[in-house]
C-alpha cells in the first residue's frame, strides 16, 4: 500500500496511507484546526493515488472543503490513470455547484481518466475556475464539443489544454480552441481523436500563432494538408514539438519533409511510423538528407519499426541529422520472430545490417563519445 507520509518523531511504525491523509486534512479543515498561514501555505494538491476502501470513503463535499479552506491552492490533480479515482465524480463537482464557490487561483487541473464525471459538471468548470491556465481532460468521460466550447469560452488564460482520447470530440470543438485561445494557447493534445479532420487544424495553424507543442499521434483523418498548413503558418515559428505517429493518411514525402525543415526552424522533436518515410524504400537515402535539413531537431521517435529495417539509415541519421544536433533517434517496436528461440534471445545472422538489440548496443558502444546521436530501442505496448 503506498505511503504518503510518515512522522519519525512520533513512531518508526506510524505511517499514513494517502486515504488517511487527505482525511486528515479534511477533518482539519473542517473543524478550523489549521491555522490561516497554514491554509495559505497549500498550493499543490494531488489526489491520484488515494485509493477508497470498503469501509472508509472521503465525504461527498471533500471537494467543497478543499476549495473552500485552500484559498491559494494553484495546482489540483485528480487523475484516474493509477486508482480509477472513484470518489471523482459528479457528485463533488455538484456540491461545489450549489454553493456558487468561485475559485479564483487554482490555474491548473488534471481530469485525466476520470469516468464518472457528466457532460453538466464540465460545463460548469469555468465558473469555478476562470483562470486556468492547463487542463487535461485526457480520456475523462463527458467531454463533448459543447462543453469543451463553454469552457474555452469562459477560462480564456488557457495555455495547455488536453483532449486526448476525447471520442466525442469533433471540428467543432476545435474550432472552438482555436478561436477562443488564440492569444495564450501553446500546448494542445489531439492524441486518438478519430473525429477530427483537416479543417479543424487549419483553424489552429491559422489563428493559434504561438503554439509549441502539437499532439496529433492516432488521429486516422489527419492529412498531408494539414501538415501543409502547419508549415506554411505563422505557428510553424513557435513549433518546438510535434507528434503525427499512426496517422495513416500522413506520408512524409521529401517535399514535405523539406518544406517542414524549412518552415519550422524551432523544432526540436518529432514523432513518425516508419511506414510514413518508407512508402518507397528507394527514397530512404534522400529522407535522411532532408532530415539533415532540420536546424533545430534533437530527437527523432520512430514507432511500428518493422524487424528487418535497415540499419544503416538510422547510423547515417544519428550522424547527419538535423546538421549534427541530433541527439537521440527513439524507435519502437511490437515483438520481433528472431527475439526468442527456444525461450533465449536471439542472435539473428547479419544483425550489423539490421535493426535488432545487438545492432543498436553495437553502434551505441562504438560512438566513443562522438557527436553521433544515441539510438534507442524500444519495445511499443500499443497492441
Amino acid at each position: 500500500m503506498p505511503v504518503l507520509w510518515s512522522n519519525p518523531r512520533l513512531n518508526n511504525s506510524l505511517v499514513f496511507t494517502p486515504l488517511q491523509c487527505i482525511q486528515s486534512i479534511l477533518a482539519s479543515m473542517e473543524n478550523r484546526s489549521l491555522c490561516p498561514e497554514t491554509r495559505l501555505m497549500i498550493h499543490s494538491l494531488d489526489l491520484s493515488q488515494v485509493q477508497e476502501t470498503l469501509y472508509s470513503t472521503l465525504p461527498d463535499n471533500w471537494l467543497y472543503i478543499i476549495l473552500q479552506h485552500a484559498p491559494m491552492l494553484h495546482s489540483l490533480c485528480l487523475s484516474g490513470k493509477t486508482t480509477t479515482s472513484p470518489f471523482v465524480q459528479s457528485q463533488a463537482f455538484r456540491k461545489v455547484s450549489q454553493t456558487g464557490l468561485i475559485h479564483k487561483e487554482l490555474e491548473h487541473l488534471d481530469l485525466s481518466d476520470c469516468t464518472d464525471i457528466r457532460e453538466p459538471v464540465l460545463k460548469a468548470l469555468a465558473t469555478h475556475f476562470p483562470n486556468l491556465v492547463s487542463l487535461n481532460l485526457s480520456r475523462t468521460s463527458g467531454v463533448t464539443d459543447t462543453a469543451l466550447a463553454l469552457i474555452v469560452d469562459h477560462c480564456q488564460y488557457l495555455e495547455t489544454v488536453n483532449i486526448a482520447y476525447c471520442r466525442q470530440i469533433t471540428d467543432l470543438g476545435l474550432f472552438s480552441v482555436a478561436k477562443f485561445c488564440r492569444r495564450n494557447l501553446r500546448v494542445l493534445h489531439l492524441t486518438g481523436n478519430l473525429k477530427m479532420t483537416d479543417a479543424s487544424l487549419l483553424a489552429v495553424a491559422k489563428h493559434c500563432p504561438r503554439i509549441e507543442k502539437l499532439f496529433l499521434g492516432e488521429c486516422s483523418k489527419i492529412t498531408d494538408a494539414a501538415l501543409e498548413w502547419i508549415a506554411r503558418s505563422c505557428s510553424s515559428t513557435s513549433l518546438k514539438e510535434l507528434e503525427l505517429h499512426r496517422c495513416d493518411k500522413i506520408m512524409f514525402g521529401l517535399p514535405l519533409l523539406e518544406l517542414l525543415a524549412n518552415k519550422c526552424t524551432v523544432l526540436e522533436r518529432l514523432t513518425l511510423t516508419y511506414k510514413q518515410i518508407n512508402s518507397r524504400r528507394d527514397d530512404l537515402k534522400l529522407v535522411m538528407e532532408a532530415f539533415r535539413d532540420f536546424h533545430s531537431l534533437h530527437s527523432i521517435d520512430i514507432y511500428e519499426m518493422p524487424e528487418h529495417s535497415p540499419a544503416l539509415f538510422f547510423w547515417d541519421l544519428a550522424f547527419q541529422g538535423s546538421r549534427g544536433r541530433l541527439r537521440a533517434i527513439n524507435l519502437y517496436r511490437g515483438s520481433f520472430m528472431t527475439d526468442y528461440i527456444l525461450g533465449n534471445y536471439a542472435s539473428a545472422p547479419e544483425y550489423d545490417q539490421n535493426i535488432s538489440d545487438q545492432s543498436v548496443r553495437k553502434f551505441n558502444d562504438m560512438r566513443n563519445g562522438s557527436h553521433k546521436a544515441t539510438v534507442n530501442l524500444f519495445v511499443d505496448d500499443f497492441y
